[in-house]
């Protein structure tokens, strides 16, 4: 099997067949592959739309993961995929056309390349209505890691979604699957980050995918709820502090790492209300990570933002305090 196409789907009756078609039109026909849907405990009429793809299409292959969740989902086609080669779509965005078939071909000439990605397109319209005049060279930059490990962790507007990226199924026996204790925003991130890290990865200068923005996503609503500074805390300190502490990082991962950090910490507790949460939240981030040395100057000011949570005194932690700690704290590795 070359070509394996996991579309995790949690209630899409409305993209299902919109989706499919945008593979249709890869012109895969020669081509050994697989469509996997994977339904993530859909109450709409998903399954019996993806039932009727079977019918007509023999490459089509339905399975259930009851426990809820983006990884979750994304993880067991992984586990089901039968394809050399594997790439992941959102149900409810769409694949340029002959896009997979440049993908791969970049994979068949760089046979050391574990993974390549392209552009994604965001819009609220369709393939269908979108103009087609891109900007895009379709070239090809081959890169050694860490390159785009860092590039990532420290620009997130670099940062595209998986429906961009194909991997070889070496990636996931090497690096593992998707981190399923983290919250559905920081879950694609925080691997994205370690393959970057962690393998060769190509990039094409050619529109893989389209993003299609919803009026109000799930991840939309999330973002409105919650302070980026509460967000990104998990992926810190389950995904890239024990990365750190694995493998041997160069310093500009170290820097990266302990700036948002401490950064992320300041800003949580300047958002809490009331000096009796800001103390507690103060004391629980401590707890969360028992492995590194907070330096001194960190602990001082993180209390004095409890007790004043002003914005100018989170500017001035975050632009003037925290850069000056971390040129100044030694390694945190024993």
């Amino acid at each position: 099997m070359k070509l394996s196409i996991i579309i995790p789907v949690y209630n899409g009756e409305k993209f299902i067949r919109r989706s499919y078609e945008s593979i249709m039109n890869q012109g895969l026909e020669t081509i050994a592959h697989e469509i996997l849907y994977i339904d993530n405990n859909s109450k709409d009429q998903s399954e019996l739309i993806i039932k009727d793809l079977q019918r007509e299409n023999p490459y089509v292959k339905l399975y259930h993961q009851p426990k809820q969740g983006e990884a979750q989902a994304r993880n067991m086609g992984i586990e089901k995929a039968q394809g050399e080669y594997l790439y992941q779509l959102d149900v409810d965005d769409q694949v340029f056309p002959g896009a997979l078939k440049r993908l791969m071909a970049v994979l068949d000439s760089h046979p050391d390349i574990d993974a390549v990605f392209g552009k994604m397109y965001k819009t609220h319209k369709t393939l269908a209505t979108i103009d087609m005049s891109l900007d895009e060279t379709h070239e090809v930059q081959l890169k050694d890691k860490p390159y785009w490990g860092l590039q990532w962790f420290s620009d997130l507007g670099s940062v595209v979604g998986e429906g961009a990226y194909m991997h070889r199924r070496r990636v996931f026996e090497t690096i593992g699957c998707y981190t399923e204790q983290l919250p559905i925003i920081g879950t694609d991130l925080a691997f994205d980050i370690k393959l970057g890290m962690l393998c060769h990865v190509a990039y094409i200068d050619t529109y893989i995918y389209l993003y299609f923005k919803h009026e109000v996503s799930l991840i939309q609503g999330v973002k409105k709820k919650m302070p980026r500074a509460f967000m990104v805390w998990p992926r810190l300190v389950k995904e890239h502090l024990p990365f750190y502490f694995e493998y041997d990082v160069p310093k500009r991962f170290e820097t990266l790492l302990f700036s948002q950090l401490f950064q992320s910490m300041g800003r949580q507790i300047a958002f809490t209300q009331g000096f009796s949460k800001r103390v507690a939240l103060k004391n629980q981030l401590f707890k969360e990570i028992p492995e590194v040395n907070i330096p001194t100057l960190i602990r001082i000011y993180l209390a004095i933002l409890a007790l004043f949570p002003f914005s100018f005194m989170v500017k001035l932690y975050s632009y003037y305090i925290v850069p000056f700690v971390i040129k100044k704290m030694p390694q945190q590795k024993p």
